[in-house]
């Protein structure tokens, strides 16, 4: 018998706050929203689809390394992932006709996507800190000669110097 532990098995998720209380109302979509968005999946349906028909992306890359180790390989193969979007795809006019239907019924004519982030300052704040602590990771990762550790074996000891950076 295989065992194959799957993701988030352990994952805890709590209910939603807009869910939790009996005085909010929870929005619905209209009517117009609602055919909006069947015509946008009608348009973006994959003809014959079977979830059987692509593989674990992180399985298979699991199982590349798990056969270069066992076959002594120095390359692993190189996985390709079929998950990713076709953008090839989601770019004919048809398809792209639909989603901005449903994005103008959803948002409205006035709506621009960088409102969201804008709006709430704690994801700009965020964003910045993240940035600011990579670049500083960037910077002290670069003041070492990688090559020189690697070649006398001391890459674990500093590694544990880099742990707090990242």
């Amino acid at each position: 018998m295989h065992m194959v532990y799957l993701p988030y098995s352990d994952d805890i998720r709590h209910i939603e706050e807009l869910h939790t209380h009996n005085n909010v109302v929870t929005p619905r979509a209209t009517e117009g929203q609602i055919e909006k968005a069947i015509a946008l999946i009608r348009r973006v349906d994959l003809k014959d689809f079977s979830v059987c028909q692509f593989c674990n992306p992180a399985l298979q890359r699991h199982y590349a390394v798990l056969q270069a180790l066992a076959l002594d390989e120095d390359e692993m193969p190189e996985i390709k992932d079929e998950t990713v979007p076709d953008e090839e795809g989601m770019a004919r006019l048809g398809v792209v006709k639909a989603l901005e239907d449903f994005k103008l019924s959803v948002y409205g004519e006035d709506y621009e996507e960088d409102n969201d982030f804008a709006a709430n300052g704690k994801v700009t704040d965020a964003s910045r800190k993240r940035k600011a602590i990579a670049e500083n990771a960037v910077k002290e990762c670069a003041n070492f000669d990688w090559t020189d550790l690697a070649e006398n074996g001391k890459v674990m000891l500093n590694l544990l110097v880099l742990f707090p950076w990242y």
